[in-house]
């Protein structure tokens, strides 16, 4: 298989593949973030690469559930080059992280998927996820 571990080394690839999905971020943030996970094995990132070129990514975060004995994987991000969409490779990196739950005994992944990104849906739907309502968020806001 094709998937590795990032490394900050990887950044402008992975920044490159956030702005597919909407997000714009600085390489020097993902630089700090992707050092902060180094060495962790509740929060890591994976890359897809394709004749020695990053091609995909995804951003995994393990979790324990207090009620049940088995844990839960969130996936934050996933993203393929565009030019590369429907060759496998998000399905590839989605496989790769059911194997690495299934390793760690977790009993679900959940994602969270923008509303307006209407093909990355039709994606995980065809991967067996089921729509979860109903998910908040609060910003907060500092310094002022």
């Amino acid at each position: 298989m094709n998937v590795r571990n990032a490394t900050y080394h990887d950044a402008p690839d992975i920044k490159i593949l956030l702005e597919v999905l909407g997000y714009k971020t600085a390489t020097s943030i993902l630089v700090n973030q992707l050092e902060a996970m180094f060495g962790k094995d509740d929060h890591q990132v994976f890359v897809y690469e394709l004749r020695k070129e990053v091609v995909g990514f995804v951003s995994v975060h393990f979790m324990t559930q207090l009620a049940f004995d088995d844990g839960l994987v969130f996936i934050s991000y996933l993203s393929v080059k565009e030019e590369l969409k429907g060759q496998g490779i998000a399905k590839a990196l989605e496989q790769f992280v059911v194997e690495l739950a299934r390793k760690r005994a977790c009993d679900r992944i959940q994602v969270h998927c923008q509303e307006w990104q209407t093909p990355a849906h039709q994606f995980y739907i065809q991967q067996d996820y089921q729509e979860y309502p109903k998910y908040f968020s609060k910003r907060l806001v500092y310094g002022e």
